[in-house]
């Protein structure tokens, strides 16, 4: 196993290579540019940091990749191709309708697969024309403006005032804008009870273990935690001895849990809840109400699709989510997708 160099023509075939990277983007752009386009992925796995550091970092992934031979893969290919061809004049001579049948269902659907690209193409390019047409736009979505974030600029009541003004003064506008935008957000005072709910793996615990190290040593406070199950098994060993450490009190039992003071606050840590099981949210939502937790934090990963981020927005609003806690923000490409 070797490290990666800076000079690609050093890579030999059959030698594998050890990467180290915060996403599956940078684990590609990197192979593609040190290994070339042979190189195959044999492995990936999480790997967290030592001691406290893997309760506050992200975790990494380990991918291991093996530069392969040129003619290797295009035998592999070739190879690939000659079993299709055989297996298709096999199948002609056993069975010639089946064949056809097949042939005429392939083909319509590769007709409809390609009515869909184009039309998705077709209306990427009238997206991107319509920002060609004015300057300022054109620049922001070259320079990797969201075309959501884009879209909503050209809604503003003042949009007319500034489109057509030079580009550093619609700069101005535009930042004002969305300054003002960001300033008429209502603030929510967080109460003494905190609830933390997410999806499945967001960083639900990260994220909790964050928030109680700002209280124990910024806050100078004394935290409690409650670790709720709802019917949905949650396990409790990293957290636990992240609270040993620290010195909180980890509670599994309501019951047992002291009244919640400014000076004591209680997080609760609930398991994750699927988007596909809205039960889920909903019992999450009566326990919330029957423990009068008025405090409730979204957690999401920031660096998900902007359909999957507005998918559990929308469901978390469901049960009354008052904050939003974006988690891996370093790994995200393109922050303005978060704007909207």
């Amino acid at each position: 196993m070797q490290a990666i160099s800076e000079k690609t023509d050093e890579m030999k075939a059959g030698k594998r290579y050890k990467l180290i990277v915060r996403s599956a983007e940078e684990a590609v752009r990197i192979i593609r540019e040190k290994l070339g386009d042979h190189a195959k992925v044999l492995s990936v796995r999480q790997v967290g940091g030592e001691g406290l550091k893997r309760f506050i970092s992200s975790p990494k992934l380990e991918v291991i990749a093996e530069v392969q031979k040129p003619e290797t893969a295009e035998q592999k290919i070739s190879g690939e191709k000659l079993v299709s061809k055989d297996s298709t004049e096999s199948d002609a001579i056993g069975n010639n309708e089946g064949v056809k049948s097949s042939a005429i269902t392939q083909e319509a659907t590769e007709a409809n697969k390609q009515e869909k690209n184009i039309s998705n193409l077709a209306s990427g390019e009238n997206e991107i024309s319509s920002f060609d047409q004015n300057e300022t736009l054109s620049l922001l979505h070259k320079t990797g403006f969201d075309q959501t974030l884009l879209s909503d600029i050209q809604s503003w009541s003042s949009w007319s005032e500034f489109k057509d003004l030079p580009l550093a003064d619609a700069l101005k506008h535009i930042t004002v804008g969305l300054s003002d935008r960001y300033r008429s957000a209502v603030e929510l005072k967080t109460q003494n009870k905190i609830a933390l709910i997410g999806s499945p793996g967001v960083g639900k615990t990260t994220t909790l273990c964050k928030f109680l190290a700002h209280e124990v040593f910024m806050n100078k406070t004394c935290p409690m935690v409650l670790k709720v199950e709802s019917g949905v098994p949650n396990p409790d060993d990293a957290l636990r001895i992240f609270c040993e450490v620290v010195g909180v009190t980890l509670f599994r039992q309501a019951e047992s849990v002291p009244l919640a003071t400014d000076d004591s606050p209680l997080y609760l840590d609930f398991p994750g809840l699927s988007l596909n099981n809205l039960d889920d949210w909903t019992t999450t939502k009566s326990t919330l109400d029957d423990l009068e937790v008025e405090t409730r934090v979204l957690v999401v990963n920031g660096a998900y699709d902007k359909d999957i981020l507005y998918k559990n927005i929308n469901t978390a609003n469901h049960l009354g989510a008052t904050h939003l806690a974006i988690t891996h923000f370093d790994e995200i490409s393109n922050s303005t997708k978060l704007w909207p």
